[in-house]
């Protein structure tokens, strides 16, 4: 038996498919983080009616951090402006 067909009896017998080469994950930009961090600060927002503050539960004062963050940076308010649905980042000039 030649060495390609022990190869392929191989990978043909493989029950578990152990063998199997898998499609690698579709790599995330920063880019890509930014805009979906953004986007749970415009859910939060459609949800309870408010922008999210300073509170003692977390998940609403890490947004607001996230918040902060975004308006202390330039860049990031240009990059965001077309996914404010709620005008958070109003004071962008274009």
């Amino acid at each position: 038996m030649d060495k390609e067909t022990v190869l392929n009896n191989i990978f043909d017998s493989d029950p578990l498919g152990l063998l199997e080469v898998k499609a690698k994950n579709q790599v995330v930009t920063a880019d890509d983080r930014l805009v979906a961090s953004f986007e749970e600060i415009n859910d939060f927002l459609e949800h309870n009616g408010y922008e999210p503050q300073k509170s003692t539960d977390m998940n609403e004062r890490r947004l607001f951090s996230r918040l902060k963050g975004i308006r202390e940076n330039p860049d990031k308010m240009k990059a965001l402006k077309k996914y404010d649905q709620y005008d958070l980042l109003e004071d962008i000039e274009e």
